[in-house]
C-alpha cells in the first residue's frame, strides 16, 4: 500500500473539462488532494473504475474461464504463466494496484464531499463495487486503515468477511444520504451534473437501482458461509431488497463514457485501447493485445455445439468472435474456432484458423464502413494492411464502457430468486430467459434467434430444463452473455459454484484454478509486516487465506 496514496495523475487530467473552481494561487504541479472538489473529480474517478475492471481483471478472467487463448501463430509462447498457474507475488499485480488507485480516488470525494451529498453517494457505491473484487481475488486486505494517504503508508490488514459486511454498510449509507437529499431538496447546490456523471448522468434513482444491484452482488456471494454471525447479517439485509418485482434494481447496461475518442492516446476507450485491433490512431495493429488473444477451444466448443450438442450452437459466438477471412459477412456461431491452451499450434495460415476477438473491437461485423467503399477490412488486416485501421480506430475508441450488462444483472437477479426464493419472489426463470434475450439483443441478434437457442438449449445438459440445476443453468448464460467484457463474474461464481465444468490447460501445473491471488511485491516490501505470507500452494486449496465466502 505504500504506494497508493496520491490522486492519479488521470484522476486530475483525464476527461475533466474545466478547472474553473479551483484556486488559482494554487500550483496545479503540487496540488493538495483535499482542496480538490468532488465535482472536478468524479468523472475521472468513475473512469478509474472502469480502467481497473478493463485491464488485467478482464484479461486474467477472459483466460481462466478458457475464453481466451495465446496466439501461438504470432506468439512463440504466450500466456505461460496463466495457462501453467505459476502465480507468485509478481503475477496479475494490476488487479490490486489499479482497483486501489481507483479506491483511493472514490474516497478522496468521500472525504471531501461534506456538502455534496449525492456525489459522495456515487463514490460510497463505486467504492463497494471496487472493494469487492480485490476481496474476491486476494481475501483479506487493508481497508479500514488504507486510503489515509501519508498518514498511514503501511495500513492494517482487515479481515475480509468485516471488510464485506463494511462494503454494504457503505452502500446502506449511501441510499440513505440519497433518499434524504431527494427528501430535503435536489438544487444548483447539491445536483449532480450529467457532466459530472457520466455513468448515470445524474440520475439519482439510477443509482439507488444499482447500489441494490452492487449490494446483491455481495450479499449472494456469501450464500454458502455458515458462520452464524455472518449468516445472520447476510439474512437480515437481504430482507431488506426483499421484493416481489425487480422494479428497485437496474437491469440494463451499466455504461460509462466520459467522451471516449481517437482524439490522443490517453481519450480511447481503455477496453478498446486494451483489445482493439489497432491503436489510437488506427496506424498499427494491436500486437500486444488484440492480436495476443484468440478465441480458446473451450469456448468454441461451447458456442459451436461441440460440446453439449448441436442444440446448444451460440449465434453470439460469431459475433463476438471472428474469423478472418474473404467475406465480410456475419459468421455464424457453430465456425467459431479456437486454440486449446497450452496445446500445439494449429497447421495452416494464422488469419484464416482461429478466431480473433470481435465484434467494435474490429469494426462491423456485417460489412465494412461505408467510408471504406465495402472494401474488405478483415482480409485488409490478414494481408498486414492497416489502411481500414483509422476507420476502427474512430468507432473503437467512442465505444461505451461496460460496468455491467444487462444480461448480468438480470441473471443476478435470478440467482437471488433461485437462492432466496421467499425473499426474491419474482421468476427466476423469466429473468433467465430476459437476460439471454437481452444478450442476443446487444449483439445486435434477433428475438427470434434468443427464443430458437433457448428452447433448443432446454434439451441440453446447459439449458435450464435439462442442467442438474438452475444455478448451473445460470453460470453457463454468465459464461456465454459476458465473454470478452464482463468474464470477471463468471470466473469468480465459478470459483464459488464450480459451474461451467471449465478445465484448466494441458500444462497447468495444479489441477485446478487458485481460489485466490498471491498479494503483490508491494505489499511485502512496503508492507511487510502486516500482509499475511501467502505460498503458491496455498493458494490452489481451501484454508484460511481463501475468501472467506469459498470456504466450505
Amino acid at each position: 500500500m505504500k504506494k497508493i496514496f496520491l490522486y492519479s495523475s488521470i484522476a486530475l487530467t483525464a476527461f475533466v473539462s474545466s478547472c474553473r473552481e479551483m484556486d488559482d494561487n494554487i500550483s496545479p504541479n503540487n496540488v493538495d488532494p483535499a482542496l480538490i472538489s468532488p465535482r472536478q473529480t468524479l468523472t475521472a474517478s468513475e473512469n478509474l473504475v472502469f480502467t481497473a475492471q478493463a485491464g488485467t481483471m478482464n484479461s486474467l478472467s477472459n483466460v481462466w474461464t478458457n475464453t481466451w487463448a495465446g496466439n501461438n501463430f504470432y506468439f512463440g509462447n504466450p500466456l505461460t504463466r496463466e495457462y501453467s498457474l505459476d502465480i507468485s507475488n509478481t503475477f496479475s499485480n494490476g488487479i490490486w494496484t489499479s482497483s486501489y488507485v481507483a479506491a483511493n480516488n472514490l474516497q478522496g470525494i468521500i472525504n471531501n464531499g461534506s456538502t455534496l451529498p449525492l456525489h459522495s453517494a456515487i463514490a460510497r457505491i463505486l467504492k463497494a463495487y471496487t472493494m469487492q473484487y480485490v476481496v474476491d481475488f486476494y481475501g483479506d486486505a487493508p481497508y479500514s486503515d488504507a486510503f489515509k494517504g501519508q498518514e498511514n503508508l503501511a495500513p492494517k490488514y482487515d479481515d475480509d468477511a468485516s471488510i464485506y459486511r463494511a462494503l454494504v454498510l457503505e452502500i446502506n449509507k449511501a441510499i440513505a444520504d440519497i433518499n434524504a437529499t431527494q427528501a430535503s431538496g435536489i438544487n444548483g447546490g447539491n445536483i449532480v451534473t450529467a457532466q459530472e456523471d457520466v455513468i448515470f448522468k445524474g440520475n439519482m434513482n439510477s443509482w439507488k437501482q444499482f447500489a441494490n444491484n452492487v449490494k446483491l452482488k455481495i450479499l449472494l456471494r456469501q450464500s454458502k458461509v455458515t458462520d452464524t454471525s455472518v449468516k445472520a447479517f447476510v439474512d437480515a439485509q437481504l430482507q431488506t431488497l426483499a421484493a416481489s418485482t425487480t422494479a428497485a434494481f437496474y437491469t440494463g447496461d451499466v455504461t460509462i463514457n466520459p467522451g471516449y475518442s481517437n482524439l490522443n492516446s490517453s481519450t480511447p476507450n481503455p477496453m478498446f485501447s486494451n483489445y482493439g485491433a489497432v491503436n489510437y490512431q488506427g496506424s498499427s495493429i494491436n500486437t500486444n493485445g488484440w492480436r495476443l488473444y484468440k478465441a480458446a477451444q473451450y469456448y468454441a466448443f461451447s458456442v459451436n455445439g461441440t460440446s453439449y450438442g448441436s442444440a446448444s450452437a451460440d449465434a453470439r459466438g460469431g459475433v463476438m468472435f471472428r474469423r478472418l477471412s474473404s467475406s465480410n459477412n456475419a459468421q455464424s456461431g457453430a465456425t467459431v474456432l479456437g486454440l486449446k491452451q497450452g496445446g500445439p499450434k494449429l497447421t495452416g495460415n494464422e488469419f484464416s484458423l482461429a478466431s480473433f476477438i470481435g465484434w467494435k473491437f474490429i469494426g462491423s461485423n456485417v460489412s465494412s464502413p461505408t467510408a471504406l467503399n465495402n472494401a474488405n477490412l478483415y482480409a485488409m488486416l490478414a494481408a498486414g494492411d492497416t489502411s481500414a485501421g483509422a476507420v476502427i480506430a474512430q468507432g473503437g475508441s467512442a465505444m461505451d464502457g461496460y460496468l455491467a450488462l444487462g444480461a448480468e444483472n438480470k441473471l443476478l437477479l435470478a440467482e437471488a430468486a433461485t437462492l432466496y426464493p421467499t425473499i426474491f419472489t419474482f421468476s427466476n426463470q423469466t429473468l433467465y430467459q430476459s437476460a439471454v434475450q437481452d444478450s442476443f439483443a446487444f449483439y445486435g441478434l434477433t428475438a427470434i434467434q434468443a427464443t430458437n437457442y433457448l428452447n433448443a438449449l432446454n434439451a441440453t445438459t446447459v439449458g435450464w430444463a435439462g442442467a442438474p440445476n438452475q444455478i448451473a443453468a445460470i453460470q453457463y448464460q454468465r459464461f456465454a452473455s459476458l465473454a470478452n467484457l464482463r468474464q470477471v463474474e463468471t470466473y469468480v461464481n465459478f470459483l464459488k459454484t464450480g459451474y461451467p465444468a471449465i478445465p484448466v490447460a494441458d500444462n497447468a501445473i495444479y489441477p485446478n484454478k487458485p481460489y485466490r491471488l498471491i498479494y503483490p511485491t508491494s505489499e511485502y516490501t512496503g508492507n511487510a509486516n502486516n500482509v499475511p505470507n501467502v505460498t503458491q500452494a496455498q493458494a490452489f486449496v481451501k484454508n484460511q487465506y481463501t475468501p472467506f465466502w469459498n470456504q466450505n
